[in-house]
């Protein structure tokens, strides 16, 4: 395949050919015309000369071309002579001291043309580039061969000449076979007894390179390096041949992006950028003259593990380039005064710890490594991934990326034992904006998993994709919410929600033997949408008896959760299933409604998206585009994309949710931390014994999911005291996270106020009943009459020693059910405090409280 570089080489996959390559015009000119190889005249410097005279070729004294003179006899001729003279010089060099009894030019002709002579070049090893949805560089997923292909124009005057003078003197003017050199190597070969100089042109190493980049198993490779006379004929039919069909310019520039200078670096820029930190175009001459000393030898001249060598080679190049004419004495004195200056900050094994994200770098690496559209199989997705020079544009925004990042380690700072995990979505095409955590993207510390690490800095888990280990708490209400409106359940459908509501079609949960409340004292009365507000479990159980466990999981699945735990379970065990193993939910999972299955954080702002698209669910894309260049053009690459965006739910019904939603954040458990000055709409949500804490929330142009959980399990490692608060709930350091993620993404993208649906205020509809007598009951007695009637009872804590001797409002008056009723004791001195409503005693709710009240 061809070679991917800017000179006009052909497209990738194509084998240079007779009818179809470019003929060696104008192959002493670099772009600038500068004619490069030849000295200058005496008190001349190379670069910074002035060009020469036009005229075709570049030529040595009197004209002379590199090839015999007189010889005019066509193609065939040429090709015949060559053939001989080829084969003998080149079996001699390779064969110094075997002796030459037998080794003929008709040996040498006839092992020459039963090679062959074009060269196919497969395409150069380039690292990928993940950019942002701006199209900045992001990451750059860089495998065993660090390459950055330019062309030869970028390469500046001094790199090209300090690597012909070291390299090639006259590469200019041979035709790809430097007979005088290889002559003059078979001499000091058969004199030394050992091959010590090859004679090889930069146009054979170039073969080289190729031949040994083509290799595909350890024979290729070794036979591209091995000292044998086929080797080195097959180096110069090639040679020969690429000589006929590229300029001298397309040749150096091909040389100079495929050679290796040490350190992993692959072609000049790589060099220029691992060893000085700067591109090709900014190499002075010093820095010029010792990356063109690598070549011989990586390992042994790398200036940072052999410095005094390093520099030794340096100054032969700068000798070298001065006895050629083309620095002058006092260019020599100062490069060879300067001392040799790396600037070569830390790598990482895992480029994607050196992103500037590194978390969505890793979830792009994960996605296509496991992608089967853009690979057949793992092994071709990473080398295409890691060798492919890919360009891959994502939908990361850093202004939504920088408000994530920063909110979650201004909550919860780095270091703390709990790990906040934030997604960012955008409603109506799913592009995750952001993905962020408290930590820093690498290897722990101690190398231990995260159920049993210290170290609680850094990671290489990405928390907000990861669908098995938090449950979402109080945030799955919503689906039931929405389940609900879709069936036309009226908002102001009411249900009395004891502390401790014993079901009669869901296993209770042990010991209690009941659902309850976070807080026993919200006991009452309550509509959709109160209970919504303030995250009533007992009425949400009720609610799920009504619509089904099954469906509220579907439409859980239908608004865009995708985790395997809200897959129903009977699914889940078979065979073909994805989820095979993976407990999902039955119809008897009441535990379900109020968020006990795992889901991901990104299935949670996924689906608030949903509702902030009007009922459009965009399942979520990281990837917009994938493209690889190939001939001058950008060829892109199929991949796995979600499907196309679908209205699952209606407007009406996504409207009215939406409205409900509104007074969470208005007037109920995400009040004290959630409000960012423009209407929105959010849940909280808070899991069984405070195993995590979520908060999910949404404006039209954004959704933002926040969870926090202790990585090492949260069901062990509860959230408590956690950063001075005993217990964390939804409404607390999640909806700080949220508020502050929203906020810096509003300003940043500099997002107008939409519009949304008025907020709804549907109260209940409690029933009332005329107070009865308890007169002369005991006080536990009496309260127990009350509840049993449904009344609740204030003024008096059970177990008060005495006899009631009235109650306030006083026996037969009809109240709302809603309205607590006080007891009034003989022998008690106390001015009871009645009012209508449902009692609340939660100081966590007031604002500005790091705790703010939340339901499980």
């Amino acid at each position: 395949m061809g070679s991917r570089m800017s000179a006009p080489a052909g497209p990738r996959g194509s084998v240079l050919d007779r009818d179809g390559g470019r003929r060696n015009r104008n192959r002493d000119r670099d772009q600038s015309g500068y004619r490069v190889g030849r000295p200058g005249s005496a008190g001349e410097t190379g670069y910074g000369v002035p060009p020469p005279a036009a005229g075709r070729g570049a030529r040595g004294p009197g004209g002379y071309s590199g090839r015999p003179r007189g010889i005019t006899f066509g193609r065939l001729g040429r090709a015949l002579v060559t053939s001989a003279v080829t084969g003998l010089v080149v079996a001699l060099l390779a064969v110094p001291f075997v002796g030459i009894v037998g080794l003929t030019a008709k040996t040498g002709a006839d092992r020459w043309m039963a090679l062959p002579a074009n060269l196919t070049e497969p395409p150069l090893v380039e690292p990928s580039r993940i950019l942002d949805a701006q199209g900045n560089v992001i990451a750059t997923l860089v495998g065993e061969q660090y390459r950055e292909v330019v062309p030869l124009s970028r390469v500046p005057q001094v790199m090209r000449q300090a690597i012909i003078d070291i390299e090639d003197a006259r590469f200019y003017e041979h035709s790809g076979v430097d007979y005088r050199s290889m002559i003059r190597a078979y001499l000091a070969n058969r004199q030394s007894g050992e091959v010590i100089q090859g004679g090889s042109t930069l146009t054979q190493q170039y073969v080289k390179n190729v031949l040994l980049s083509a290799a595909t198993t350890d024979e290729d490779r070794q036979a591209a390096i091995e000292q044998t006379v086929e080797r080195k004929l097959r180096e110069a039919r090639h040679a020969l041949y690429l000589e006929e069909h590229l300029s001298k310019d397309e040749i150096l520039e091909r040389y100079l992006n495929i050679a290796y200078f040490g350190d992993g670096a692959y072609g000049i820029q790589a060099a220029a950028k691992r060893y000085f930190g700067i591109d090709v175009e900014a190499l002075s001459l010093p820095q010029a003259a010792l990356l063109a000393g690598l070549v011989k030898n990586p390992s042994a001249y790398n200036p940072a593990q052999h410095p005094q060598a390093a520099k030794t080679r340096r100054d032969l190049v700068l000798d070298r380039m001065h006895e050629l004419g083309h620095i002058s004495d006092a260019e020599l004195a100062e490069a060879k005064a300067a001392p040799i200056e790396l600037n070569q900050p830390p790598r990482s094994p895992d480029p994607c710890q050196d992103s500037a994200y590194p978390l969505f770098c890793a979830e792009i690496r994960r996605q296509l490594i496991n992608d089967r559209t853009f690979a057949p199989t793992e092994a071709d997705a990473r080398k295409l991934l890691f060798e492919g020079g890919l360009t891959i544009r994502t939908t990361l925004e850093p202004v939504a990326q920088q408000a994530a990042d920063s909110a979650a380690r201004e909550v919860v700072p780095v270091g703390n034992r709990v790990a906040a995990g934030v997604a960012v979505v955008q409603p109506g095409t799913g592009n995750v904006l952001a993905l962020a955590q408290n930590r820093e993207y690498g290897e722990t510390d101690d190398r231990q998993p995260p159920a049993t690490t210290a170290d609680f800095v850094h990671t290489k888990e990405i928390y907000p994709v990861n669908e098995t280990s938090f449950s979402p708490g109080s945030t799955f209400k919503t689906f039931a919410l929405v389940a609900a409106i879709e069936r036309r359940m009226p908002l102001s459908t009411t249900f009395l929600s004891p502390a401790c509501y014993q079901s009669s079609r869901f296993p209770n949960p042990q010991p209690s033997n009941c659902y309850g409340n976070a807080d026993p004292n919200e006991a009452g009365y309550y509509s959709l949408t109160t209970a919504t507000w303030h995250s009533v479990n007992t009425y949400y159980i009720q609610l799920a008896e009504q619509i089904g466990i099954l469906n509220i999981a579907e439409m859980a699945r239908r608004l865009g959760v995708s985790s395997c735990r809200v897959q129903e379970h009977r699914d889940n065990q078979r065979e073909d299933s994805p989820c095979h193993g993976i407990p999902g939910v039955s119809s008897a999972d009441g535990a379900f409604t109020i968020g006990s299955n795992e889901v991901s954080t990104l299935d949670l702002a996924t689906a608030y998206a949903t509702l902030a698209a009007r009922g459009l669910r965009c399942d979520p894309r990281f990837i917009l585009s994938i493209t690889q260049r190939v001939g001058g053009s950008d060829r892109p690459l199929p991949f796995s994309t979600p499907g196309p965006c679908e209205q699952v739910i209606s407007e009406q019904v996504a409207d009215t949710a939406t409205a409900v939603l509104e007074g969470v954040i208005n007037n109920g458990t995400a009040a004290g931390n959630a409000r960012i000055g423009r209407p929105a709409a959010g849940k909280t949500g808070t899991a069984e014994d405070f195993s995590a804490a979520s908060f999910v929330g949404y404006i039209p142009q954004l959704a933002v999911a926040v969870t926090l959980a202790d990585p090492r399990g949260p069901q062990t490692h509860p959230l408590r005291n956690v950063l001075g608060h005993s217990v964390v709930y939804g409404g607390g350091f999640p909806a700080q996270i949220w508020a502050k993620t929203m906020t810096r993404a509003i300003e940043g993208f500099r997002l107008p106020v939409a519009p949304m649906p008025t907020p709804d205020n549907t109260q209940p509809q409690i029933p009332t009943k005329p107070v009865p007598d308890v007169s002369g009951h005991s006080v536990d007695d009496a309260v127990a009459l009350l509840r049993s009637q449904g009344f609740t009872v204030a003024g008096v804590a059970p177990g008060t020693p005495g006899v009631v001797i009235g109650t306030l409002p006083p026996a037969g008056t009809e109240i709302s059910q809603a309205q607590p009723v006080a007891l009034l004791v003989a022998g008690s001195q106390f001015s009871p405090s009645v009012r209508p409503g449902n009692p609340v005693s939660d100081d966590d709710d007031r604002p500005g409280r790091g705790g703010g009240r939340d339901r499980r």
